[in-house]
C-alpha cells in the first residue's frame, strides 16, 4: 500500500494494491512523509472505500474527539447489532454528532416524536446513542439533552444494509422531486452522491416517515418566524416543496418547515449554492 497524502495525523489517502485510492485510519499514520510505501499494514486498523471530496473534509475539520466516539460508537454497533453496517457510519456518525452540538450552541432542540417507537422496536440502537451522549459529556463537557438519542440511533438504523425501509420507492421519488424543487429555485446542480445531500436524503426520509406515522417536530412559533426572516430564500424554497409534498399526501406542518429550512440551508451552505448562484 502507498501513502499518498495527510489528511490529519490518524488519517491519509492511500492507494490499494489494486490502484484503488482508499482512507486508511491509523494512530499517528498522518506524521510519515508521503508519498511512501507502507509495508507495516498492521498498524492500520481499518480502510474506508467509497468516500468523496467532503468525507476527507469532515476528517480535516471536525473535533479529533467527536471523531474518536464516532469511532467507538461504530465500534460497538458492530459487535451488538445482528446487521451489516455500511463502513463509512463513523463519518456520518461524527457529522451528526458535530450539528447536534451546533444546535445545542444556537438553543435550538430538536424534538423527536419517535423516540417511544425507537426505543420499542431498536433498543440496541437507542443504547448505543444513549452510550454516545454520555461519553459526549465525559469527554468534551458538552450535556446534550436525552431528545438527541433518537437522531444519533437513527443514523445506525439507516446504516444497517440488511434493513429493509418501508415505502422506500415512494419516499425516493419525493426526495427526489423535492430536490428539483431546490435545484429549480437556485439554479443550480446538487450533487447527489456528495456526504452532504446523503445526509439531507436522510433527514427527509425521518420528515417522510413521521408524516406518514401521523407525528410532527416541535418549535415555538416565534422561532419558525425568526427563521423564516433570517433565511428568506430558504423559506420560500421549504413553502414549495411543501406543496409539492401535499399534493402527493404528505401535509408538511409548520414545525416541519422550520427544521426543512434548517436541513435545506445546511446543504445549500455546504454545497455552496448560495454564494455560486448566478
Amino acid at each position: 500500500m502507498k501513502l499518498l497524502k495527510k489528511i490529519n495525523n490518524n488519517f491519509a489517502l492511500a492507494e490499494d494494491s489494486k490502484g484503488e485510492q482508499v482512507i486508511v485510519e491509523g494512530r499517528g499514520v498522518g506524521f510519515q512523509k508521503m508519498p511512501c510505501e507502507l509495508n507495516d499494514l498492521s498498524s492500520i486498523p481499518r480502510t474506508y472505500y467509497g468516500f468523496n471530496s467532503e468525507t476527507i473534509r469532515l476528517i480535516q475539520t471536525v473535533n479529533p474527539q467527536i471523531l474518536q466516539i464516532a469511532d467507538q460508537l461504530y465500534n460497538e454497533a458492530v459487535d451488538q447489532i445482528p446487521a451489516e453496517l455500511n463502513p463509512n457510519l463513523p463519518f456520518t456518525l461524527a457529522d451528526h454528532l458535530e450539528f447536534c452540538i451546533e444546535r445545542l450552541n444556537k438553543n435550538i432542540e430538536l424534538k423527536m416524536p419517535l423516540t417511544y417507537e425507537l426505543e420499542s422496536s431498536y433498543p440496541l440502537e437507542m443504547k448505543l446513542a444513549e452510550n454516545a451522549l454520555e461519553r459526549i459529556e465525559e469527554q468534551l463537557g458538552v450535556c446534550l439533552p436525552a431528545s438527541e438519542k433518537a437522531g444519533i440511533a437513527l443514523n445506525i438504523i439507516n446504516s444497517e444494509l440488511t434493513v429493509k425501509a418501508s415505502n422506500t420507492q415512494k419516499e425516493e421519488e419525493l426526495i427526489a422531486g423535492c430536490t428539483r424543487i431546490i435545484e429549480a429555485h437556485l439554479h443550480q446542480t446538487i450533487h447527489l452522491n456528495s456526504f452532504n445531500y446523503a445526509r439531507f436524503a436522510t433527514h427527509m426520509r425521518y420528515l417522510l416517515r413521521r408524516i406518514n406515522e401521523g407525528v410532527s417536530e416541535n418549535c415555538s412559533y416565534s422561532l419558525y418566524q425568526t427563521m423564516k426572516e433570517q433565511y428568506a430564500k430558504i423559506a420560500g424554497i421549504v413553502n414549495g416543496m411543501a406543496v409539492y409534498l401535499e399534493v402527493n399526501g404528505y401535509p408538511v406542518s409548520e414545525e416541519e418547515k422550520f427544521y426543512l429550512i434548517l436541513h435545506v440551508q445546511r446543504l445549500c451552505d455546504r454545497e455552496r449554492c448560495l454564494t455560486t448562484q448566478p
